[in-house]
């Protein structure tokens, strides 16, 4: 088992829809956690747990030799539900069992491609499934879905009994089929129904552009931290750069997170010296991860997050407001602070499995906490309804275009509000540099 755990640390919460942080309550300062004190570790191995292991199988072979009834059992999927079972009685949203087909289609998404609505969800036992962030540019992001939506069911099917794994296979499907998800959302009081056509969802994580040509103000938008996606930031930025850029707006709203490595490389571009992040397993060992790489220099820096903003995006918003290196500006961030491990079976099936909480450079666990902006802007008309659906569109469409657009996708109305629509938070961002860059010259 040791060498099985021998595998690259990943950070959940990517692009898949399975994967999702835990609302609970912080412990009261100063205090320590049960979760965070170190814990004694059981003896492992066969013979440490041989009673156990045949009980298990005295099980096995009573359902076997007496149960009747209309679907048939074997041993293999008795071992996988009690292997689910097992993972399941954890109560933690991100720790899952795979079997053998379910690990590959993991696998194939955290590449960044799939058939599937996109959104990344988050489900607690005896409880709705809970959106996270909507994916760009995937139909779940064009059917208006927002961060904290509660979907109570799928197709006519009750969430609060299924697992996460059972909500992601009922979202995915053929390209070009429809799902209909039922929600509950903040403020609404009836549920509604949506109509999701699923298609290939191909993840574009990085997209940039000069705000403002006269000041100078380049704006950065990552919607996850993906595999390898370190050269296309640095690359982004480095074009920023060689058209004068003066300051930056990074924006991470609902970016979900993804890969530690990445965020460590992407936040040590814009945090001079010092922590990065540091991570805690069960034993109390801490791994601190310091930056490393290329410096971008010390230009005025804003990031904008909202409730969307989890995992990878927080250890970025962290290292940011530790630092002092910028300032963040939006709302409260979701508030993912574990890590997890994939481990892979010798038959094929895997566990993901929370392995460690994770601590900003001050030494402070957001998990279930979040973290507060400097600059707190409430986004009440829909950040994922407007703005944030625009910039799926090619820039250099004129405003008459993406309206057009909208209007085919959302409707008449939709269309109409977003031509009299206002990111009030990238606005306060552009407002925030530009007094900065002023009192420079100054």
């Amino acid at each position: 088992m040791k060498n099985l755990l021998k595998t690259k640390w990943i950070i959940t919460l990517l692009s898949v829809g399975i994967f999702a942080s835990t609302f609970g309550a912080a412990p009261a300062k100063n205090e320590e956690s049960e979760a965070e004190k170190p814990i004694k570790v059981e003896k492992t191995g066969f013979l440490s747990n041989i009673r156990q292991l045949k009980e298990l199988s005295d099980i096995m072979d009573v359902i076997n030799q007496n149960y009747v009834g209309d679907k048939a059992v074997d041993k293999k999927s008795l071992m996988q539900g009690a292997l689910k079972g097992m993972v399941e009685s954890l109560e933690d949203p991100h720790s899952n069992y795979f079997t053998s087909d379910e690990l590959k289609d993991f696998q194939e998404d955290i590449k960044g491609k799939y058939v599937g609505v996109g959104m990344v969800v988050q489900k607690r036992p005896n409880e709705a499934l809970t959106v996270v962030s909507p994916i760009e540019d995937s139909p779940a992001y064009k059917a208006g879905m927002k961060p904290k939506d509660k979907i109570v069911a799928i197709d006519g099917t009750s969430t609060y009994k299924l697992t996460s794994e059972e909500c992601v296979k009922k979202l995915k499907g053929e390209e070009n089929t429809t799902v209909k998800v039922t929600v509950v959302r903040e403020g609404i009081k009836d549920p509604k129904e949506i109509e999701i056509k699923r298609a290939v969802v191909e993840l574009k994580y990085v997209k940039s552009k000069m705000l403002d040509k006269k000041d100078k103000i380049g704006y950065l938008r990552l919607t996850q931290f993906g595999e390898n996606v370190y050269p296309d930031v640095a690359k982004a930025v480095e074009e920023l750069q060689k058209q004068g850029m003066k300051a930056l707006i990074f924006d991470v709203r609902s970016n979900p997170g993804g890969a530690l490595d990445q965020v460590i490389k992407i936040a040590s571009m814009f945090v001079k010296e010092g922590k990065i992040v540091s991570v805690k397993s069960k034993d109390g060992q801490e791994k601190i991860s310091n930056r490393e790489g290329k410096y971008y220099g010390d230009f005025p820096l804003v990031v904008l997050v909202n409730g969307g903003s989890a995992s990878a995006s927080e250890i970025l918003a962290g290292a940011v407001k530790d630092s002092k290196r910028g300032i963040l500006v939006g709302e409260k961030t979701f508030g993912k602070g574990s890590v997890q491990t994939l481990v892979g079976l010798p038959d094929g099936d895997g566990i993901k499995l929370t392995i460690a909480k994770y601590y900003t450079p001050s030494g402070v666990c957001i998990h279930g906490v979040g973290i507060e902006p400097d600059v707190k802007v409430e986004e009440k008309d829909g950040y994922m309804l407007f703005d944030s659906m625009v910039t799926n569109i090619d820039e250099k469409q004129s405003k008459e275009n993406k309206k057009e657009i909208i209007k085919e996708i959302k409707g008449e109305k939709e269309a109409e509000e977003f031509e009299h629509h206002k990111d009030i938070q990238l606005d306060t961002a552009i407002g925030i540099i530009k007094g900065i860059l002023l009192n420079k010259k100054k």
